[in-house]
Formats: C-alpha cells, sequence, structure tokens
C-alpha cells in the first residue's frame, strides 16, 4: 500500500465532511455609486488612458489629411462622416469604426470590428453621445438587448492606445495594436 496516497485521501475525505461555504449572494444596488455626469468622466478617463479627443469638424478634416491609406467598416455612420475607405485593412495606416458603446467609469471603447481596430497603427472612433454608459454593467446589459441571441463573432473593450512595459518597465506604445487611438462624436 502507498501510504502517501492514502494521507491525501483521507484528507479529502476529512475536507469533503465539512460542507463548502457559499458565495455571497448578488448584491441589489451597484457597487459603484452613479455617475453626476457620464460625458465628463468618459472624457477624463479617455484622456488619462491616452486617448485623443477630436472635438470639431477642423480638427477631424485636420487629422484625416494626415493619411494617404484609410480603411472603414462598413457602417452609416461612418460613412456620414469620413466616406468610403481607400485602403485594405492590412495596408492601411488609419482604421475608421463605431463603436458599440463607450464606458465612462474607465474610459473604454467597445467595438465589433477586430482587424480595423488593431492592424492600423492609428484608431479613430465614430460615435454619438447617445452610446455613453456609465460602468461595464451598463455597456453589457446594452449589448445583450441589442443582440439577444445574435452576438458578433467578437467584441473588444478598449481602453486607450496599445501599450506594454513587459520588458523591463519601460513603457512601449503601439506594442499589440495602434499607437494612437482618437474619438469624434458625430
Amino acid at each position: 500500500m502507498d501510504l502517501g496516497r492514502d494521507r491525501i485521501l483521507e484528507r479529502v475525505r476529512t475536507a469533503l465532511r465539512e460542507p463548502a461555504m457559499r458565495p455571497a449572494l448578488p448584491l441589489d444596488s451597484p457597487i459603484w455609486p452613479p455617475l453626476d455626469d457620464v460625458e465628463s468622466r468618459f472624457q477624463t478617463e479617455f484622456a488619462a488612458a491616452r486617448g485623443e479627443m477630436i472635438t470639431d469638424n477642423g480638427a477631424l478634416r485636420e487629422l484625416l489629411t494626415g493619411f494617404k491609406l484609410i480603411a472603414t467598416d462598413d457602417n452609416e455612420l461612418v460613412r456620414g462622416v469620413v466616406g468610403e475607405g481607400n485602403a485594405d485593412v492590412r495596408e492601411c495606416e488609419l482604421g475608421v469604426t463605431c463603436c458599440e458603446c463607450l464606458v465612462a467609469r474607465t474610459g473604454s471603447v467597445v467595438v465589433s470590428t477586430r482587424l480595423l481596430s488593431v492592424l492600423p497603427p492609428v484608431h479613430l472612433v465614430i460615435a454619438r453621445r447617445e452610446q455613453l454608459v456609465p460602468d461595464l454593467d451598463a455597456s453589457m446589459a446594452l449589448l445583450r438587448q441589442q443582440y439577444a441571441r445574435r452576438w458578433p463573432s467578437a467584441l473588444s473593450v478598449i481602453t486607450g492606445p496599445s501599450r506594454t512595459a513587459d520588458i523591463e518597465k519601460v513603457l512601449v506604445m503601439g506594442a499589440h495594436g495602434p499607437k494612437r487611438l482618437a474619438l469624434y462624436f458625430a
């Protein structure tokens, strides 16, 4: 007989005699206090994550004229603001997408287009103010309502441009995606 094995099995049997601790029941009230000004909080958090807000049409035109190769997603809102793209996503300098929603508490953008938000060195998001939600719980509720049983194949929550400090704790921008993330409210 293996004494080590018997000791382990006896410890398992002893542990199983005592009932396991039950997890706490979900809270009826939200964990975070409500936000007074969702838009202001989003702008503050977005800027803190090094996102760039484009506040007017002149700044948008200036940004767009700096790029020759632009790829866009097939969205009416995007076409209405920047027109059609002129490049393949694998060759473009700027990727322009719409978003599912904007999360105020974290300054995050939720998108369902994968390649356009990851491959180009610069990502421009076109959004409407109505897409602002206070937190991730509200964003998930909105997505459940919008998609019910037919979810997109990918959802990404983007908080600022891509960055890492894996190597000697030196911050490197654009390591795993765009170096710049810009947002324009249509």
